[in-house]
């Protein structure tokens, strides 16, 4: 993707990245000042049976900051979650492709920091490019792809395309359809959406196993 960028862009992002870290260290030096400050300030006035105040952050282990010294990852990193279990953990990957809500997209090294809404469809694993390829069929759920190109697909449901029995999909959405038929002549909101949802998988569903 990198490759892409016009030749004065992509030699200017190491500079980016060192202002992004200077500026990121900067901010959390001014957060520690600040609440240095407030201590300091709280400890003159406050009775001396009050203990200092706590903040989230220290909660929270430190770690330190490590400037990006590396380029882009020759692959991405996937993680695919259900939660009630995991098809891939730390998978290295060629590319993903996602089924989101505001369209589909490709993962690939170097993709910019995203957070994607999944709708129902073909999330797509080329663990090497168009020679092993697995599809899996999600109902919703979202997708997070990281800086540095580690990707999160975090589904409600998901099964392996290859699973999937045409004929039942194909009676689910005749069912559906005419679930929603009925219950809209009824008028009742609850029951309308639910069987919309029912539509809306089944026709995802029976694009996916007839693709």
């Amino acid at each position: 993707m990198l490759s892409r960028l016009p030749g004065a862009l992509r030699q200017s992002l190491p500079s980016l990245r060192a202002f992004a870290t200077s500026h990121t260290a900067l901010a959390d030096a001014s957060i520690a000042s600040s609440t240095k400050e407030f201590t300091d300030e709280f400890a003159k006035v406050a009775p001396p049976n009050f203990n200092p105040p706590s903040y989230p952050s220290d909660f929270f282990e430190k770690e330190e900051r490590k400037e990006e010294t590396q380029g882009v990852p020759s692959k991405v990193t996937l993680n695919f979650y259900m939660p009630h279990d995991s098809h891939l953990k730390s998978e290295e990957v060629d590319m993903i492709l996602v089924p989101a809500v505001t369209g589909d997209f490709g993962v690939m090294p170097g993709h910019v920091p995203t957070i994607a809404q999944l709708r129902p469809g073909v999330v797509t694993v080329h663990k090497e490019m168009d020679k092993d390829v697995s599809k899996y069929f999600v109902s919703s759920g979202f997708a997070f792809v990281h800086a540095d190109s580690t990707t999160d697909v975090c589904a409600v449901e998901a099964v392996k395309l290859d699973e999937l029995d045409p004929e039942a999909v194909r009676g689910g959405l005749q069912e559906y359809t005419a679930k929603l038929a009925s219950v809209q002549a009824k008028g009742d909101d609850y029951e309308i959406a639910a069987a919309q949802i029912g539509v809306e998988v089944y026709s995802a569903l029976n694009s996916a196993v007839g693709s």
